[in-house]
């Protein structure tokens, strides 16, 4: 979240994590890079990603409008790591689904690990 303590001060975060976050709320659309509000995912002991997400009550669905990666990650890895913590979220919202978007480097490899793992879950 971009209130956690791990992200607060965004000048340590950069210098520990070599990870710049700039929350896009208040910067107009056509200059956004990663999304209206995009949170970090961490995996391990590094921040991997980068998620714009949308909880859309209405619906009952996590909305991941973006999934940007990092340079030099596992894209499988981390997106099947991150699919279960959307999914995890999603829960604690009250969401039943999580609905994955198309923008973003990342975003095939979230589609395909959810695809994946919903086959697993119905087995």
């Amino acid at each position: 979240m971009p209130f956690d303590p791990l992200i607060w001060e965004r000048a340590r975060t950069e210098r520990l994590f070599g990870f710049r976050y700039r929350i896009e709320i208040y910067t107009p659309a056509a200059q956004r890079v990663h999304g209206y509000y995009v949170l970090p995912f961490l995996f391990g002991d590094a921040l991997v990603a980068r998620v714009d997400l949308k909880a859309d009550r209405a619906n009952a669905t996590l909305r991941v409008h973006a999934a940007h990666g990092e340079a030099d990650i596992d894209s499988g890895a981390v997106a099947g790591a991150l699919i279960g913590e959307l999914r995890l979220l999603a829960s604690w919202l009250g969401l039943e689904r999580v609905s994955i978007g198309r923008r973003g480097d990342l975003a095939p490899a979230l589609r395909a690990a959810a695809r994946t793992t919903e086959t697993v879950a119905a087995q």
